[in-house]
């Protein structure tokens, strides 16, 4: 419920309380790293809002991955309460060519993690 609630892009105190639960890794511990991030958060619209929550809950790309044919990253965070591992895992199953790899952090790893994550896509690029 509490990613559900267009609350945490309109109540920055709020969002400060939920982020770790929401978000895991770095953030569970130091919800500070947040603040400098939602600078750059737009809350986009009550229609864009829930049309994207009915996209999560009814779209799955499963049955296409398997066609698939060029190289592809797979970067999965181990705390990550939004997208759990295990979907990493599925996509790494079903994507020929594809590469998994688990960076220690949440949902947010590209952010509160970027140079780990920034280098395993530039190795990854190059």
């Amino acid at each position: 419920m509490k990613m559900a609630s267009p609350r945490r892009y309109r109540d920055g105190v709020y969002m400060h309380r939920i982020a770790g639960d929401i978000y895991g890794g770095a953030l569970r511990h130091s919800p500070e790293l947040l603040r400098r991030q939602l600078d750059h958060v737009r809350w986009p619209s009550h229609a864009g809002y829930y049309l994207q929550l009915i996209a999560v809950a009814g779209w799955s790309s499963l049955p296409w991955l398997p066609f698939l044919r060029q190289p592809t990253l797979i970067m999965a965070g181990t705390d990550d309460p939004l997208v759990p591992m295990l979907n990493g895992r599925i996509l790494a199953r079903l994507i020929p060519n594809a590469r998994l790899v688990t960076i220690d952090d949440g949902h947010l790893f590209l952010v509160t993690s970027a140079g780990q994550s920034g280098a395993i896509v530039s190795e990854f690029l190059a």
